[in-house]
């Protein structure tokens, strides 16, 4: 794994994180806006796996 994949990784794994908290406070403060955090997280996730496939 070389610097550039590791940091998108670790960039991508924060706003996943970001997004994970998103849903979880839009979850208990009942604004209807789970969906957002998850889809931003979702994105993320499947971000991290197209930086490391290795061609």
């Amino acid at each position: 794994m070389d610097k550039r994949s590791l940091a998108a990784s670790l960039l991508l794994g924060a706003v996943a994180a970001v997004g994970l908290f998103h849903t979880v406070l839009a979850y208990v403060f009942e604004t209807g806006l789970e969906q957002v955090g998850l889809l931003v997280a979702a994105t993320c996730l499947v971000g991290i796996v197209l930086v490391n496939i290795r061609p």
